[in-house]
């Protein structure tokens, strides 16, 4: 498992690590879905196409800083706001995070405490230090009171997509994820459950734009068409 996990996360830097000429977006991995798909909006209604990086924060707000050619960087704003060798002219909100409990094929979980059950093993949790939702899960199991039961089941790994790879390949029989990434993982997987949201930080999703190169893009991300993709991903 753990050569896997090597893998994957090889694969994940190597995949964000160039970027087309132009205007540059860069995002959570988590919410790659979602930018995919409102990207794909932007450019059927005339705009530019854009370079798409995806990462875990540190990766993406690590080749902003870097590269200089990322006009905008999704993801969760505290994350954004505090980020250090970068000003961000402005934020555009793109809705709230949810935090939920998925479950692999042949599990059936009705909450996210039953976790604790015997037949669940190993749990996937994004890393809290590079993943808002590997936080927010790690909040939950403090707050809960779960922490104690579980903690030997969990395994820790960079990414909210890599929990997903997890969970669709049954390596784990549960896992944390953002509710946009349960959405699209779809009959990959066995189903979610919510996390009650008053056990864990709110997390506010939000765009921040370090070049006027991205104020068309911007401005299309609060256009009704923009905000419906954002809705229909669970934000």
């Amino acid at each position: 498992m753990r050569k896997k996990l090597a893998i994957f996360a090889l694969l994940t830097v190597c995949a964000t690590s160039a970027w087309a000429e132009g205007l540059t977006v860069a995002s959570g991995a988590g919410y790659r879905r979602p930018m995919a798909q409102v990207f794909a909006a932007y450019e059927a209604q005339g705009g530019e196409s854009i370079g798409q990086v995806y990462g875990n924060m540190g990766q993406v707000l690590g080749q902003a800083r870097e590269s200089g050619q990322i006009a905008m960087v999704c993801g969760d704003r505290k994350v954004l706001a505090k980020a250090e060798g970068l000003t961000f002219t402005r934020f555009v909100p793109l809705g709230a995070g949810k935090l939920v409990v998925a479950y692999a094929k042949g599990q059936s979980l009705r909450a996210a405490e039953d976790i604790a059950q015997a037949s669940v093993t190993r749990i996937g949790i994004p890393d809290a230090k590079a993943a808002i939702y590997g936080k927010a899960g790690r909040e939950y199991l403090a707050a809960s009171g779960l922490g104690d039961q579980v903690g030997a089941k969990l395994i820790s790994v960079q990414t909210v997509p890599q929990v997903t790879a997890y969970l669709t390949t049954g390596e784990v029989e549960a896992g944390f994820l953002n509710i946009t990434d349960a959405i699209g993982a779809g009959e990959a997987i066995g189903g979610y459950v919510p996390v009650d949201s008053a056990l864990y930080s709110p997390i506010e999703i939000a765009c921040g734009l370090l070049s006027d190169e991205a104020k068309g893009f911007a401005a299309f991300l609060e256009t009704p068409a923009a905000k419906a993709i954002m809705a229909a991903n669970g934000l």
